[in-house]
C-alpha cells in the first residue's frame, strides 16, 4: 500500500531524455564519415574514342518570296515557271538540299503556295518557311 501512495504524490515524467539519442547519432555520423571514403572504388579503364568525324552541314538555299510574285533564289530572279526547274537541277547536284523559304508579308499567298508547290514537285524534301 505504501507503493501506491508514494507514485501519486510526485507527477509522472513525461519528458524523453534526448542525450543517448543524440549521442548514438553522433557516434554513427562519425562512422559514415569514416566508411564512406573506404567504399570509392574506381576502376581506371580506357574509354574507346570516337574516330567518326561529324557531318557536313547540309547545302542551304534562301528562297524569297516578294511582292509580284518575285521569285529570288540566292539573290537570283526566277519567273515561276522555271523556279522547279532550277530547283530540281540543284536537288539533282545535292540530294541533302535544305531550302528556307522567306516570304516577305506584303506578298500574295498564292506567290507564296506557288513557291511551295514548286519546290515539292521539284523533290526538295527539306523545306522551312522562315
Amino acid at each position: 500500500m505504501a507503493f501506491a501512495s508514494a507514485a501519486s504524490d510526485r507527477p509522472a515524467i513525461a519528458d524523453i531524455n534526448v542525450t543517448p539519442l543524440v549521442d548514438v547519432m553522433l557516434v554513427l555520423l562519425i562512422i559514415f564519415m569514416v566508411t564512406t571514403p573506404l567504399l570509392d572504388q574506381r576502376l581506371l579503364m580506357p574509354l574507346p574514342q570516337s574516330r567518326v568525324t561529324p557531318p557536313e552541314p547540309p547545302t542551304v538555299l534562301r528562297l524569297e518570296v516578294e511582292r509580284g510574285d518575285v521569285l529570288r533564289l540566292e539573290g537570283q530572279a526566277y519567273a515561276p515557271a522555271t523556279l522547279q526547274a532550277e530547283l530540281a537541277r540543284r536537288q539533282a547536284q545535292v540530294p541533302e538540299l535544305v531550302l528556307k523559304i522567306a516570304v516577305d508579308p506584303q506578298a500574295d499567298y498564292q506567290g507564296a503556295t506557288n513557291a511551295l508547290a514548286a519546290a515539292e514537285r521539284a523533290g526538295v524534301a527539306n523545306i522551312s518557311i522562315e
